[in-house]
C-alpha cells in the first residue's frame, strides 16, 4: 500500500467510483500578518494505491503537526476487497474547518499506513507584512 498523491487545496471532492475535484490545489504556503492565525477553509486530498496484497483491513492515520503538537489527526481502517483487478487507487478528501497556527514555521503533514510512515508534506506558515498582499 502507497501514497500516490498529497495535496493541500482550497476544496477537494471523491467519490465512490474513484473520480475526484481538486480546486485551488497545490499550495505549500500560507502568508498571514500575525499568529495566532486561523484558516477559514481547508482540504487535504490524498490517494491510496491498493494492490492484492492489502486485501483486508488496513490502518490509516493522517497528521497534521507544529512544534507544539498535532492541530489535526484523522485515523481510520481501511477495507481493501479487490474482486477484478491489479491496483486500484483509492481517492480520500479531509475538509479542515478553522485550522488555528499558533506560529509560524513549518508544518508536516504525514501519512501512515499500517503504522509505517509512506508519504509527508511541508506547510509553511509565513509571517509577512501587513501591507503585503496574502496568498496561498
Amino acid at each position: 500500500m502507497e501514497v500516490s498523491d498529497l495535496i493541500f487545496a482550497d476544496y477537494a471532492a471523491t467519490n465512490e467510483r474513484g473520480k475526484f475535484t481538486l480546486v485551488g490545489a497545490g499550495f505549500t504556503e500560507i502568508s498571514t500578518p500575525k499568529v495566532p492565525c486561523v484558516y477559514p477553509l481547508m482540504f487535504i486530498f490524498m490517494r491510496v494505491k491498493v494492490t492484492k496484497q492489502d486485501i483486508g483491513k488496513n490502518r490509516v492515520e493522517v497528521r497534521l503537526s507544529g512544534e507544539k503538537g498535532a492541530i489535526f489527526k484523522a485515523d481510520g481502517d481501511l477495507v481493501v476487497s479487490l474482486e477484478h483487478q491489479e491496483e486500484q487507487h483509492i481517492p480520500f478528501s479531509f475538509q479542515l474547518v478553522n485550522l488555528k497556527f499558533d506560529q509560524p514555521g513549518d508544518y508536516s503533514l504525514e501519512v501512515r499506513l499500517n503504522g509505517d510512515l509512506k508519504q509527508s508534506q511541508t506547510l509553511k506558515i509565513k509571517l509577512i507584512n501587513k501591507g503585503d498582499s496574502a496568498n496561498s
